[in-house]
Order: C-alpha cells, then sequence, then structure tokens
C-alpha cells in the first residue's frame, strides 16, 4: 500500500511539473490558408540546435501546447507560397515572412492579424510577447517593403540602371529605419528577455556597432537576466570584442576537439604569423577561398601557419568529411562547440571571418568577407 502511494506521488508530481512547463500557441489569422504550419524552437538541446514540428491549421485557426523549460525564441512558417521571397537563384530569408515570438514555461501565445503577401500577425499574452510584438508590427511593413524591392531587382522586374539606384536606396533607407526602431526598442527595455535576444541577433547580424551593442548591454539589468541564454550569448560577444581588438594579445585556443584528435594550443605557433580563418562547410565564400589561403601558406610556409575553426550545426560529421575529401586543407582544423564556442569567444559576426596575429600573438587585423586586403597585409609582412 505504501509502494503504491510513493508511486502515485510521484506520478502527480511529474504530472504538475509537466503541466508547469506547458506553453500555448494559438490564433485565428484572416489570409491564413496552408493545413499545416511549421514551428521551429531554436533550442541548442536539440539536434543542429532546432526543434521542429508540424501545427494543423483549421478555417485559419490553430492551437498548440507542448513543453519547454527555458525562455527561447521561436517561429512559425505559415507554409504560403505568397509570403516566400523568391528569386532565380533562392529566397531572400525575410523575417516578415514568419511569426516571431518567444516561449517560456507557463507562456500562453495568442497571434491576432492577417497575412497578404507578409505576415501582418503579431502574437500578445504576456510582457516579452507583448512589447516584442508592437515593435513587429511596426518594423515589418517597412522590411516587407524593403525586401520586395529587392525581389525585384534580383527578379529584373525593372531594368533601367536610375530605376535600380533610386530602389536599392530606398531599400537601404527602410533598413536603417528598421535598425533604428530596433535600437530604440532595446534602450527603452534593458530588462527584458525579448531586447537580449535581439541584441544578441544583431549583433550577429553586424546591425549594430561594438560601441552601441557595449552601452546597451551595460544598461541591461543583469539580476533579471542573468539566467536567459542570450543574455549570456551578448556577454560573451562583448567580452569577445573587447578581448579581440586591433592590438591585444590573442586569447588562448586550447582544445582537443581538432580533426586530427590531437591537442592543439594557439600559443605554441609563436614565432610564426597566424592566419585564425573562421569557416564552416556551409559557407560558399569560405569554402572558395581556401585555395588562395593554401597558395599563401605555401608561399609563406617557414614564415605562417593556418588555424581553422570551423561552426557547423551538426556533430561535426559534414567538416569531417569536407576535410577527408580535401586534405590540401588539413592544415590546423578545429571545430567551435557549445561547449568550446571560439565564435563566441572570438565575437565572429559574418562568414568568413579572418584574424591575423603576430609573431609575438598580438592581433594585427580582423576581415569579414572573402577579399584581397588580408592578402595584401600578408604580402606586407610577410615579404
Amino acid at each position: 500500500m505504501n509502494n503504491c502511494f510513493v508511486i502515485l506521488t510521484l506520478l502527480i508530481c511529474q504530472l504538475s511539473f509537466a503541466q508547469s512547463n506547458n506553453f500555448t500557441i494559438s490564433g485565428k489569422i484572416k489570409g491564413l490558408e496552408s493545413k499545416n504550419i511549421s514551428l521551429i524552437i531554436f533550442d541548442q538541446d536539440f539536434p543542429n540546435g532546432l526543434r521542429r514540428d508540424s501545427i494543423s491549421v483549421n478555417n485559419g485557426s490553430f492551437t498548440y501546447t507542448a513543453t519547454v523549460n527555458k525562455f527561447l525564441y521561436a517561429s512559425i512558417n505559415p507554409m504560403m507560397g505568397r509570403v516566400v521571397k523568391s528569386t532565380p537563384s533562392g529566397y531572400y530569408p525575410a523575417k516578415s515572412s514568419t511569426f516571431q515570438f518567444f516561449v517560456a514555461p507557463g507562456y500562453k501565445i495568442n497571434f491576432t492579424g492577417e497575412i497578404s503577401d507578409f505576415v501582418d500577425a503579431y502574437p500578445f499574452g504576456e510582457e516579452n510577447n507583448n512589447i516584442f510584438g508592437k515593435l513587429c508590427k511596426t518594423i515589418y511593413p517597412l522590411l516587407n517593403k524593403s525586401v520586395n524591392l529587392s525581389v525585384k531587382i534580383a527578379n529584373k522586374v525593372v531594368t533601367d540602371t536610375n530605376i535600380i539606384k533610386r530602389m536599392k536606396d530606398t531599400s537601404n533607407i527602410l533598413n536603417e529605419k528598421v535598425n533604428d526602431l530596433k535600437v530604440k526598442f532595446l534602450r527603452a527595455n534593458p530588462s527584458l528577455a525579448a531586447a537580449s535576444w535581439l541584441l544578441s541577433d544583431m549583433m550577429i547580424r553586424s546591425q549594430i556597432s561594438n560601441t552601441a551593442a557595449t552601452e546597451i548591454f551595460n544598461a541591461m539589468q543583469n539580476e533579471k537576466l542573468e539566467g536567459i541564454i542570450y543574455y549570456k550569448e551578448v556577454a560573451k560577444r562583448v567580452e569577445g570584442f573587447t578581448a579581440t581588438a586591433t592590438g591585444k594579445m590573442v586569447p588562448e585556443i586550447s582544445t582537443i576537439n581538432t580533426f586530427t584528435g590531437s591537442k592543439l594550443e594557439l600559443s605554441s605557433l609563436r614565432g610564426k604569423y597566424v592566419v585564425l580563418d573562421f569557416w564552416g562547410t556551409w559557407c560558399g565564400p569560405c569554402i572558395a577561398g581556401m585555395p588562395k589561403m593554401k597558395e599563401y601558406l605555401d608561399k609563406y610556409k617557414n614564415k605562417m601557419e593556418i588555424v581553422g575553426v570551423a561552426s557547423e550545426s551538426d556533430k561535426g560529421e559534414r567538416w569531417r568529411n569536407f576535410l577527408d575529401s580535401k586534405p590540401q586543407y588539413q592544415w590546423h582544423q578545429v571545430l567551435s562547440t557549445k561547449e568550446e564556442d571560439f565564435i563566441l569567444q572570438f565575437n565572429v559576426a559574418g562568414f568568413p571571418t579572418k584574424i591575423i596575429i603576430d609573431t609575438q600573438g598580438k592581433i594585427l587585423g580582423r576581415y569579414v568577407g572573402e577579399n584581397e586586403e588580408i592578402y595584401k597585409k600578408l604580402d606586407e609582412l610577410l615579404k
């Protein structure tokens, strides 16, 4: 009898815990014609950092309940062709083509609005989604106008060069206005968890200067945000660009998470110039730049080393397979992981990013994108 009582008590406790971690999403959206919509919760505890599910829709209405154990960013794809910003080479991944919101234990999120050529529908239900939803309602129409101009140009709807220039100028003005509104939002809501996500996202996309990001981060109320993963990411990025500014001594990289399995210590390469090359197998410009990197490694083989630092969405399988098939690129190669996040440590926001380190370990320069400037600098240093 006592055993039955204990088991029953445990079951009740487990059920109560599950219910306390529940969140619910619901909505009735005008113009939502698909039968299913696709939910993505960006959660590093899941494979590839993504938790996916499908939500049934009935005459524009939907409801969905699941559990979550922390505050997380999420989005829903309405699975409707008219919001997709298609071009001959693919599509623009516009945020205005999705529902954006946050989930957390106990959240009840409701969407209202409509779908035209973008998702003109926004979340409400508690503080984070209420305030963030108001921001989205302001910036989504601007984002949609901007991306529609880009789509027209890419699809050659307009061919007159003067008109195209005016369209590009208008698109840039719209994007600048969106960024200004985001910064205003961040300054007005320093204790909001949603603000920590937005600041992290803007830093990743290079939409905010390091100076402004630091100022906003310093104003955030860390006692309210210290358990939020996005606040922790911003803290690491702020620390990263402070520690990896030109003229600073490079932070140590000490890891066995290498292609060969042997331990690498960046400091062991002192005496030679080193290029840290942040890349990924998914990054076309990164791969396209590797032959030139190989050329320069051969050209200055007694004076320089390359340390590749890869960022991958899987556990490194594609990275290993790529390097197995390309032995000419098997210089020092490291995989950045959740446990050893060198991308955050060095505040890398764009790929490829290359950092030149001198023979004493001092950072000489940072180069984002594949361009000739880094090779000119290497020739200047090593000839």
